[in-house]
């Protein structure tokens, strides 16, 4: 059975220079956040909602002293975190994403997804599929469709996300 997570995720999005961003990422991040590079100049940091404002706080402090012109904003209730566990979970996927993957993990890629736009956080085990909230319902359906076929197990509900640590994408 593939059991498909639905999580609600602190999201705190970085935009400054290339340099200053890598600056942020250097000085190493908390266990259990991610730092997904979005742009040259935008960095997305994922962790667990109730570390979203530590995030906040920390990137803020760093970037004013790197750049001081640069933003840092929470966009957690923004998007809606998708856990799609194993092999199961990538040929679901790969049925709606329209780009490739990459083989080593962790890897973090984004594009066209089930007709809109979305991020993954590729780590072993499992990938996690980041949507817009206006676009949750209707990938939900999309996945819901692929795995017709497949025995499914959709949360209902949103729980908070829990990452576990490791490096960067």
């Amino acid at each position: 059975m593939l059991e498909i997570g639905r999580f609600h995720a602190g999201l705190v999005e970085c935009h400054a220079s290339a340099a200053a961003l890598d600056a942020l990422d250097a000085r190493g991040l908390p266990p259990g956040v991610h730092a997904c590079r979005v742009a040259a100049d935008e960095l997305l940091l994922l962790a667990s909602p109730s570390r979203t404002d530590e995030l906040v706080r920390r990137a803020t402090a760093t970037l004013a002293v790197a750049e001081p012109g640069s933003l840092v904003v929470d966009q957690s209730d923004g998007w809606t975190v998708f856990g799609l566990p194993g092999e199961e979970g990538m040929l679901a996927l790969r049925q709606l994403a329209l780009f490739p993957f990459p083989e080593r993990r962790p890897a973090f890629v984004q594009g066209a997804f089930a007709g809109g736009a979305a991020k993954l956080l590729m780590l072993p085990g499992v990938v996690l599929l980041l949507v817009p909230f206006a676009l949750r319902d209707h990938v939900e359906r999309r996945l819901r469709e692929v795995c017709a076929a497949t025995a499914v197990r959709l949360d209902a509900l949103e729980a908070p996300l829990v990452l576990p640590s490791g490096p960067a994408a």
